[in-house]
């Protein structure tokens, strides 16, 4: 991409590179061709016009600097007023690097059909929290009482949940936005941190030219808030996890009476569980006693937190036992996810990037990511490359 959406370097037959005395030569030249006095043409006077302001920006180190970080986010069609720019600022109204944008569902029950609408915020994680939570409490107290809308309620907390850290555009936009601004306004500290802030939802053409702002700038050595987004997911879960609470204790009340019931109920009767393992024999079961004692963590593809790598390679075992068959061997230094573990804590079941699940002894494991994680991989929502 050239990244000129007003056209102001093709205007002057330049590009990204082309210092100012090029500018002036060229500008020179084409505004005597074009000059209304001189030229006669019907164009002549729009054409002057837009050369002479193509001009006026790029000549100024500041402005032209201002538009080539604008024309990182911005088309022709959405370009904002150089001459009249704001700040996207945090819900007090500060002006604050450490913004991120967020879109969430509204659901209003209606007498015939839920009213939907999507809320946006601009702020920081402070303020990420209080919205978030008034928008969940509002569909779970508003959104609730008809059929339908039940069914809407569900569908929106799943897509904001899913969609908390799901809107890197967004958040490129407003980034490079609030950078251009706070150069323009001599903030350079804070037109770091934004355009830092800003590689991480960057494609790499978009990275060498914000590294390139970058290295313009004194470098800000100062802690960058982390965003906690299990966090801002799990506020949404509250209230359904109370409502279900109310639910069961209710079937508890109804079903409290007839407890004695269950005194006629075969004890022995089997348990059904899924996990297939396989014996040095070759022999396949299912064990409902080994798969019963293991200790579950919830998988979320989105969570580092249960991210571990191998101190050295391993054989990962079909079960929490050196007697059980081998499912593979795996790599040092090879990333897995934890996803669960016996109760002494010996053992730890962990997923490979295939999707598969086996066993490894707890010593073999270090917190935190080892190699790379492939594109692809279950066990990570690595983004996809732009």
């Amino acid at each position: 991409m050239n990244y000129d959406p007003l056209g102001y370097y093709k205007a002057l037959d330049a590009d990204f590179n082309t210092d100012e005395r090029v500018l002036k030569i060229t500008y020179r030249e084409k505004a005597k061709f074009w000059h209304p006095d001189h030229n006669k043409a019907d164009n002549a006077v729009e054409e002057f016009q837009k050369l002479s302001l193509a001009y006026d920006t790029l000549k100024d180190v500041k402005l032209r600097t201002v538009y080539n970080l604008l024309a990182l986010v911005y088309d022709a069609a959405s370009f904002p007023d150089m001459k009249n720019l704001k700040l996207y600022k945090a819900v007090d109204g500060t002006e604050n690097p450490f913004l991120r944008v967020f879109l969430l569902q509204k659901v209003t029950a209606g007498f015939t059909k839920p009213v939907m609408s999507e809320e946006k915020l601009v702020g920081t994680f402070n303020d990420a929290q209080k919205f978030i939570k008034d928008i969940t409490k509002h569909n779970w107290l508003k959104g609730w009482w008809t059929p339908r809308a039940a069914a809407a309620n569900l569908k929106a907390l799943k897509a904001n949940i899913y969609n908390i850290n799901r809107n890197p555009q967004d958040n490129l936009k407003l980034l490079v936005h609030n950078t251009a601004l706070f150069y323009e306004l001599g903030q350079t500290d804070k037109a770091w941190l934004s355009a830092y802030q800003a590689l991480e939802y960057a494609s790499d053409d978009v990275k060498n030219r914000l590294q390139y702002f970058l290295n313009l700038l004194p470098t800000v050595k100062t802690d960058i808030p982390q965003w906690n987004y299990q966090k801002l997911k799990k506020i949404q879960l509250v209230p359904p996890l109370l409502l279900g609470s109310l639910v069961l204790l209710g079937a508890l009340i109804v079903t409290l009476p007839h407890l004695h019931g269950l005194q006629g109920v075969d004890q022995n009767k089997e348990i059904p569980y899924y996990q297939q393992v396989r014996f040095n024999s070759g022999q396949q079961t299912v064990d409902d006693v080994i798969v019963s004692k293991i200790f579950n963590i919830p998988v979320d593809i989105s969570d580092t937190s249960m991210l571990y790598h191998l101190k050295k390679s391993v054989d990962v075992m079909y079960g929490p036992s050196d007697e059980f068959d081998v499912l593979q061997t795996a790599l040092k230094n090879q990333t897995v996810r934890v996803t669960g573990y016996t109760p002494d804590q010996t053992w730890y079941r962990i997923m490979l990037d295939s999707g598969e699940m086996g066993f490894v002894k707890k010593d073999v494991l270090q917190k935190g990511v080892g190699t790379d994680i492939p594109q692809g991989s279950k066990i990570f929502d690595v983004p996809a490359s732009r």
